[in-house]
């Protein structure tokens, strides 16, 4: 039997609460239900085969748990995050104009001509990177190439704040006063130094953008509305509770457990996410910051496809799947793999001439699978040290130990990968899992005065499942190797030859 307490809320009266969670990421929804003592009640997934919307909201539909139905009578709590930086250009009604422009989208040659602007630099100083992926770049490149849609744009909106909004107004009702929650703005140019956070005036009259487009910025976990109308009918989320949500890093970050000041995750996925929560901003060129949801910053970074590559080259260069592929990275002996570097296109870097390599090959005498393991594993240890470079710039930029390392994502399955990790960071790593939803929950459950403080909620809804302390073996055949010296140094003479070539 599930075990509840009773809450008060903002409405009169005492009422059980679920709490549901809506992950939109660029594969697939996945749906995670919680009881207010943490447990998980209910889930779903459904994959994403294209980018549109049609696609996300027919995937939503189909994860969404039948047992929801069966909550009547319980208060539920809805809050959605989605990948960071992609957003949907609609008219008055919130109706599409043109396909979602995705994050990894980029307008190269509208960011050549804008990059020397110095209000470009001047948000830079305020913890925001602009590059050919921003989205205020893609936004001008629509003005360019299509201004006859550019005219007929009422907002600009990132995915989960539009998908949020789906559940608030009917079909052909007019969409009024749209907010945007502060870590999805953060790429569109929000400067998060100013109190409240607001948009930097100076970089939207430099790019000639209009902010009547553009939402205005609110929290994390603040009451958007009362769900209605016919996409709500069809979720059976009637009468739930809607909050502003985030992005799907922020969320990764926070289930994760990077809730207090000093805790670090790494969201491992089709690309890596390094999140470090910290009282401090001091601006550096490999880190953005988001206002931490509940206190201080989160300073990060997003990198180019790191675990995509990963898969690419096991599936379309090797032609086996990826338990196969961590089979063959298991009999390959430490310290004998190539050096890869993951792109440089995004973080740390935002230099779209640095595309992967694999250097100091060498040719062994060895059975197809042990050089088809050589070469995974090499990928999977230059992803482990680009990991461990932010872990580095964290600690000696905020002057800290780190001691705990936190994992989330699809990437942090593999018991050897995290020993490696473990053993190159020198550093205990608790693994949290792909559950990332559970993290856009947390606000609401501070905002909301059920838990008063994180420590409560740490117990109850973040639990690890696993922890991983490093391999002695392994940290004195990488000491050995100078692996994470021959890394750095490397990777500086590859930026020269990519700056030459």
């Amino acid at each position: 039997m599930l075990r509840y307490k009773v809450v008060f809320s903002r409405c009169i009266g005492l009422e059980k609460d679920i709490f549901i969670g809506i992950d939109l990421g660029s594969s697939g929804v996945r749906i995670e239900v919680y009881d207010i003592d943490g447990n998980l009640i209910a889930e779903g997934r459904e994959a994403i085969s294209k980018q549109d919307v049609d696609e996300w909201l027919m995937a939503i539909a189909k994860a969404m748990p039948r047992a929801i139905s069966e909550y009547r009578g319980y208060r539920k709590h809805v809050v959605i995050d989605s990948t960071s930086g992609t957003f949907i250009a609609v008219d008055a009604y919130g109706r599409p104009l043109l396909k979602p422009v995705m994050y990894y989208e980029k307008a190269v040659d509208i960011w050549d001509k804008v990059k020397g602007l110095s209000s470009i630099k001047d948000i830079g100083m305020r913890g925001v990177t602009i590059d050919a992926a921003s989205p205020l770049v893609k936004i001008l490149d629509i003005r360019e190439r299509k201004p006859d849609i550019y005219r007929k744009i009422k907002w600009i909106i990132p995915a989960s704040t539009w998908i949020s909004y789906r559940l608030c107004f009917s079909e052909g009702e007019i969409w009024r006063d749209i907010y945007t929650d502060y870590t999805n703005a953060l790429k569109f140019g929000l400067d998060i130094t100013s109190s409240p956070p607001q948009w930097y005036k100076p970089l939207f009259d430099d790019l000639g953008i209009d902010l009547e487009i553009m939402p205005k910025p609110i929290g994390c976990g603040e009451y958007m509305c009362t769900a209605r109308g016919d996409y709500a009918s069809i979720l059976g989320l009637e009468g739930a509770e809607v909050y502003h949500g985030m992005t799907d890093g922020n969320a990764s970050a926070l289930a994760g457990g990077a809730l207090k000041i000093g805790d670090t995750n790494i969201y491992t996925g089709s690309t890596t996410v390094p999140k470090f929560v910290t009282d401090k901003l001091i601006p550096h060129p490999a880190l953005y910051y988001h206002i931490h949801p509940i206190n201080g910053y989160l300073a990060g970074s997003a990198t180019g496809f790191t675990g995509y590559i990963l898969s690419w080259f096991t599936e379309k260069v090797f032609g086996i799947n990826i338990s196969e592929a961590f089979n063959y990275i298991s009999i390959v002996e430490p310290g004998s793999e190539y050096i890869f570097f993951p792109p440089g296109d995004r973080g740390p870097f935002y230099d779209t001439a640095l595309n992967p390599a694999i250097v100091d090959i060498k040719i062994y005498d060895d059975t197809r699978e042990k050089i088809i393991g050589r070469f995974l594993r090499s990928i999977v240890l230059g992803i482990t040290l680009l990991e461990y470079t932010y872990i580095k710039l964290f600690e000696e930029l905020f002057n800290t130990k780190i001691n705990t390392v936190r994992l989330t994502g699809g990437g942090s399955k593999s018991k050897i990968w995290n020993i490696i990790r473990a053993s190159i960071y020198e550093k205990k790593v608790e693994i949290f899992g792909d559950r990332v939803a559970i993290g856009a929950i947390i606000p609401i459950l501070i905002k909301n005065k059920i838990y008063t403080n994180v420590i409560e909620i740490e117990k109850r809804f973040l639990k690890p499942l696993d922890i991983i302390e490093p391999d002695e073996n392994l940290v004195k055949i990488y000491r050995a190797k100078m692996i994470k010296e021959k890394y750095l140094e490397k990777l500086k003479k590859l930026q020269e030859l990519y700056r030459i070539a």
